[in-house]
């Protein structure tokens, strides 16, 4: 397919679209974020902003013309918003979609049946269904859990407030990347549209454990004082899900279901294979995983 030029931005203001703006408007891209009207996305050189009216399939597909490919950040929480985005992005003639994933690897059986990931789910779906009607192509990123952004929000190790929750006894090897590198991931991906058309891609930046990742942030801030717990996944999704039945939903009721896919037991929680290499991305040591935890500690 024809090279990627024009890239329009959607869901800018959450913990990961900075991060994504940062890579993709640094690179060779021009890029267009698309905002509602009175939100105050990041300022950046060289970056239009549009209001657009995501109620508005119309409006979308007008302010989509011209434009090779969108990436959504758009939360689950506002679902039909990015349904419209990928109807408009059909209409437009987009080439490209990135949905809002960049997270636990949906393709895993355990995951894709939780009811917390049906919004993922149905977005792939339609997207997989448009590319075979030749409508528009797609690609899905997975990047398991954000590192930086968990070390700073106790998702489930806080460095600075000395908390750690060890899912399942904090043994299992998982992966997890830096919010920076998911963006460069991106610019990865759309720099290489024709090798990543139609598929899932996985990066990687860091092979670990809870308990090495623990290890690390006390050899920094030191071992006394922390507040340490060793959560059962099991146990916590069979307890949401009766919640969920009850149509209880919040985040005592969502989070199991994540722990799960990132520390649970089959649920592909670390990534045997990647495609850092196709995507520029290189790995981190105990070391570079030490330097992340340091700069949070810093508060970098």
């Amino acid at each position: 397919m024809a090279a990627i030029r024009n890239v329009v931005l959607a869901g800018v203001s959450g913990n990961l679209g900075p991060a994504i703006l940062r890579a993709v408007s640094s690179s060779t891209f021009n890029v267009t974020v698309f905002t509602r009207p009175g939100s105050s996305p990041p300022a950046t050189p060289g970056v239009e902003t549009v209001e657009v009216d995501y109620e508005s399939i119309d409006d979308l597909a007008a302010k989509l013309q011209g434009k090779d490919a969108v990436v959504s950040t758009i939360p689950p929480t506002a679902a039909a918003a990015q349904t419209n985005l990928i109807q408009a992005s059909v209409r437009a003639g987009v080439a490209r979609f990135l949905p809002s994933e960049f997270g636990s690897d949906l393709d895993n059986a355990i995951n894709r049946a939780a009811p917390v990931y049906k919004a993922k789910i149905d977005a792939q779906e339609l997207l997989k269904s448009l590319a075979a009607e030749g409508k528009l192509s797609y690609t899905v990123v997975y990047t398991g859990a954000f590192l930086d952004w968990g070390l700073r929000g106790g998702f489930p190790i806080n460095p600075v407030k000395k908390v750690a929750a060890l899912h399942d006894g904090g043994v299992r090897l998982y992966t997890t990347t830096t919010l920076a590198t998911i963006g460069k991931a991106v610019v990865g991906v759309l720099s290489h549209p024709e090798e990543t058309k139609n598929r899932v891609v996985r990066v990687g930046e860091a092979s670990t454990t809870l308990k090495e990742l623990l290890a690390l942030s006390q050899d920094i801030v030191g071992a006394d004082g922390w507040t340490i717990t060793e959560p059962d996944t099991a146990e916590a999704v069979e307890k949401a899900a009766a919640q969920l039945k009850q149509g209880i939903f919040s985040s005592e009721t969502i989070l199991p279901f994540i722990y799960r896919a990132i520390w649970g037991e089959g649920a592909g929680g670390y990534f045997e294979k990647t495609d850092n290499e196709l995507l520029g991305i290189q790995e981190l040591d105990k070391a570079g995983l030490k330097q992340v935890i340091q700069s949070v500690v810093d508060g970098q």
